[in-house]
């Protein structure tokens, strides 16, 4: 388990590190659109990029679209293609829940965030069943882990305390996404609508669109003393693990355009650097 303390304030979720040392560090891996129950999930990748986590006592951050569950009696776009073996039974959501707390086990633990994706918005309110909440609550009373659930979008602050005296906030837009992309523009353009709407964020990571991006937002500033500066906002956008390409030879992903998906996310690495605490920000394949 990484170091750090998972806690909130006026509903804000919180995570507390510590960076003791020069050579201290830290790191938040942010994931989204695993799609995990759907067939053609890559989950080798999936795999591989969280145990590499817990490796690194790295704390993980899932944007939602943990889950698929398109396959349900009321969902029009159910296909008995789409159903793994192990969750075509009569009770469906309760097999994915059961599989996913059985999968995810090993790396509850290292989560500090799972937001809910429209898939599981879309399952709450046709069917009555908030599957996030199930799914992080299962993993919570299993593990004793303390994984927060705050919905589809949130601000979340990182506290850092560098050399046992240092304290910095670090805050963050964390959302599932919204908006359908586009294979030219990437859907570039959400984040300069997020840049006006949530200016107090320092990063601002999402996903949905099924593609990945980092876009920097540069702004002018001026704190309540008077002092004018300037600042950059950081976008991060995390790719889908739902491979739907399939050789490009057909199906709804290919008929609407859409080209083949790297798995991938995004890694930050928070350490000191002349008594400043910094983070360091690479996209994982």
């Amino acid at each position: 388990m990484p170091d750090g303390e998972i806690t909130e304030q006026h509903g804000t979720p919180i995570l507390k590190m510590e960076l003791p040392t020069n050579k201290s560090k830290q790191k938040i891996l942010f994931l989204g659109d695993l799609h995990w129950d759907h067939p053609t999930c890559d989950r080798t990748t999936l795999k591989r990029l969280l145990d590499d986590a817990v490796t690194q006592d790295a704390w993980i951050v899932l944007v939602g679209d943990v889950l698929c569950t398109m396959q349900g009696k009321k969902d029009g776009r159910h296909s008995k293609g789409d159903v793994r073996p192990e969750h075509m039974v009569e009770d469906y959501f309760g097999a994915v829940i059961d599989t996913a707390i059985d999968w995810f086990t090993p790396y509850a633990r290292n989560i500090w965030i799972m937001l809910e994706g429209n898939h599981e918005s879309a399952i709450r309110k046709h069917n009555e069943i908030d599957l996030v909440r199930q799914l992080s609550r299962g993993l919570n009373d299993r593990t004793g882990s303390s994984i927060v659930y705050p919905g589809y979008s949130t601000y979340a602050l990182a506290q850092v305390v560098s050399n046992g005296t240092r304290r910095t906030g670090h805050a963050f837009w964390l959302a599932h996404g919204h908006g359908g992309g586009g294979e030219v523009t990437k859907g570039t353009i959400q984040a300069q609508r997020r840049a006006v709407t949530y200016p107090d964020a320092e990063y601002v990571v999402s996903g949905h669109i099924h593609s990945s991006y980092f876009v920097a937002h540069e702004q002018w500033r001026i704190t309540r003393s008077g002092r004018a500066y300037a600042t950059e906002q950081q976008h991060y956008v995390v790719n889908t693990f739902k491979q739907e390409f399939k050789r490009g030879r057909g199906g709804f992903h290919v008929e609407r355009g859409r080209g083949p998906r790297i798995p991938s996310g995004w890694m930050s690495e928070w350490f000191n650097f002349r008594d400043d605490v910094r983070s360091r920000w690479y996209r994982v394949t």
